[in-house]
């Protein structure tokens, strides 16, 4: 079975086109959620405890937003993080995909380049949205500054830079429509089985 790597901005519209994925019958593996599935173990909130202190945690609970403030203001504090989580995540995902029935399964994450997990899969799938749009949903969607999506953008590669490396590209940009383009590269990727 082929892996597919799924990635864009935030503000792109991976849930969106991982839901169109999804009706077509294609296992998603949604790295987020995964993620966070991690914050609920204690010897992962050990670990968070460790490296970035006891003020992370409200009344003993892990606080997200000051975790996210800590490390979206310092790099090397974000690449700790990321080398806590992401091994994880992805022998998360290598054990989900063992399990799925279908021609392919996509792995969705928002810095699929950024931590070079490419090399995992044997296509990858970009989401080209202008970055005005991109940050005009992630507005909506997640109730945050402006500033804040942009910090948060300027930890990512540009739509650009993730385009550039990836197989396939899906534009999002509020003029192309969508599901021509995932079906073409739906069959696409089935084809080559």
């Amino acid at each position: 079975m082929k892996t597919i790597g799924l990635t864009g901005l935030i503000g792109s519209g991976k849930s969106l086109i991982c839901s169109v994925f999804e009706h077509l019958g294609i296992p998603v593996f949604l790295s987020d959620n995964y993620a966070k599935e991690l914050y609920k173990d204690t010897s992962f909130l050990e670990e968070i405890v460790s490296v970035f202190g006891q003020e992370v945690f409200n009344k003993g609970v892990l606080d997200k937003n000051i975790l996210a403030n800590i490390v979206f203001n310092d790099k090397e504090k974000l690449e700790k993080l990321n080398s806590m989580v992401h091994p994880k995540v992805l022998e998360m995902f290598l054990l989900w995909s063992k399990n799925r029935q279908a021609p392919y399964v996509i792995l969705e994450s928002a810095i699929l380049f950024e931590i070079g997990w490419e090399k995992y899969f044997d296509k990858t799938i970009c989401i080209s949205t202008p970055k005005d749009i991109a940050i005009e949903r992630a507005l909506k969607r997640d109730k945050v500054s402006k500033q804040d999506i942009e910090k948060r953008m300027s930890n990512q590669f540009s739509n650009e830079d993730k385009c550039k490396r990836a197989d396939f590209i899906i534009f999002h940009d509020n003029k192309t429509m969508l599901l021509p383009q995932i079906l073409e590269i739906h069959n696409k990727i089935k084809q080559k089985e």
